[in-house]
């Protein structure tokens, strides 16, 4: 048997260190740039073996000269972590509402940049990222979210070629904060309670009350309700259409918004709500006041969404006074001032109360009331509700008679 001897291969040699150890190393032609027309070449050392480098060819042909071009780029440019995030925030603004975004550039100000910023976005190692993810977790109860942010943006590098691996890939995320989370368990009324706080949240103010009542009574989100315009409530039909929210932009000025996730929904007006509506209506055109929001400033703007806790705080303190001077006068028959519960406790307290004492309400309802996303989210967030049930969400909303 004849061995014949191996074809020279003119792109793989082999070298000499000064310490014996032999290498071998690949000069490569990998094709034409399809953006440039210039040609694209390799070179890759240290390869240990021939069938190594053999290899090590085969990959790189097979990502192709456009890939293997960008990521000579790369290299040459050394993208740090701060132009991975400038690039990819760019991208979302096409994506998210201005709101997001302001969220999200004030986790990179607080905790990304500080961290990562002058880092190279290939030289991330997963042991710098499970520090920081490990810090995140002592120190804040929604530190997965800010995790994310940081491998969103990696993971965008990875799509523009200017990293290889993912270091997350390398990283155990920890289950839970250090921190304890806020107990919403109880940020709801019952149903005596909340008719209670409207009985004293109508003493207070008309625009309160009937903005107090228009949330309990659809559920919608705080800045939902102050975004709403006397067109979006039909009184015929006795439905409300939810469609915007009152935010805060990236430049921290008030904007009206889309709802989160998109979802625009109409709810049945309770007859309660509509006899409320149809007199605030007429309060509003009895002093003059013309505006097309129901709820607004003195110079006819959006309120901010910040203002319902300013009014709830001071309803409070208007109903221990109130029950200070009753005890005073009536010591044997003293009054408790109101439980305090936030003002997102007021949408809470609505999907809490549909499920009071009824057989046809379902989490697709909820969602559907709420705007929910997925059914998931109303079973996730509202898991103490009892199991009485009505025939339907208007009669639902109508029998609570508040």
């Amino acid at each position: 048997m004849i061995i014949m001897p191996r074809k020279k291969d003119p792109e793989i040699t082999e070298y000499k260190l000064k310490n014996g150890k032999k290498f071998f190393r690949l000069r490569t032609y990998i094709g034409i740039s399809p953006e440039t027309g210039k040609a694209i070449k390799v070179t890759r050392s240290k390869l240990k073996s021939r069938k190594e480098a053999e290899e090590v060819r085969r990959e790189l042909k097979a990502q192709g000269p456009g890939t293997i071009r960008k990521k000579l780029e790369t290299k040459q440019k050394k993208i740090t972590v701060r132009d991975a995030y400038n690039a990819w925030l760019e991208v979302m603004r096409n994506d998210v509402r201005s709101s997001t975004i302001r969220r999200i550039k004030e986790t990179w100000k607080n905790q990304i940049e500080p961290e990562f910023g002058n880092t190279y976005i290939s030289n991330i190692s997963p042991d710098h990222v499970q520090k920081y993810v490990n810090n995140l977790a002592s120190k804040y109860v929604a530190y997965k979210i800010m995790a994310n942010q940081l491998h969103r943006i990696i993971k965008y590098a990875i799509f523009r070629h200017w990293c290889d691996k993912d270091p997350f890939d390398f990283v155990i995320m920890p289950k839970k904060s250090a921190i304890a989370s806020r107990d919403n368990t109880l940020n709801f009324y019952e149903l005596d309670e909340l008719k209670r706080f409207l009985d004293v949240t109508k003493k207070f103010s008309p625009m309160t009350y009937t903005y107090f009542l228009t949330v309990a009574s659809l559920g919608c989100r705080r800045g939902e309700a102050f975004a709403l315009n006397w067109s979006d409530i039909d009184f015929d039909k006795r439905t409300v259409k939810i469609e915007r929210t009152v935010a805060i932009d990236e430049n921290d000025k008030k904007t009206i918004d889309d709802v989160k996730n998109g979802i625009h929904h109409t709810v049945p007006m309770s007859d309660h709500l509509y006899t409320a509506l149809k007199e605030y209506q007429n309060y509003c055109h009895k002093i003059g006041d013309n505006c097309p929001m129901p709820f607004h400033t003195k110079k006819g703007d959006y309120m901010w969404s910040s203002q319902s806790d300013t009014w709830i705080r001071a309803i409070y303190r208007y109903d221990a006074n109130q029950c200070k001077e009753w005890n005073d006068k009536h010591p044997q028959d003293e009054k408790k001032p109101l439980r305090k519960i936030t003002p997102h406790g007021l949408r809470h307290t609505l999907a809490t109360l549909l499920y009071d004492g009824t057989n046809g309400i379902t989490p697709k309802d909820i969602q559907f009331v709420l705007g929910h996303k997925t059914p998931r989210t109303a079973m996730r967030i509202y898991t103490h509700v009892t199991e009485k049930q009505k025939k339907g969400i208007k009669s639902s909303i109508n029998n609570l008679n508040f």
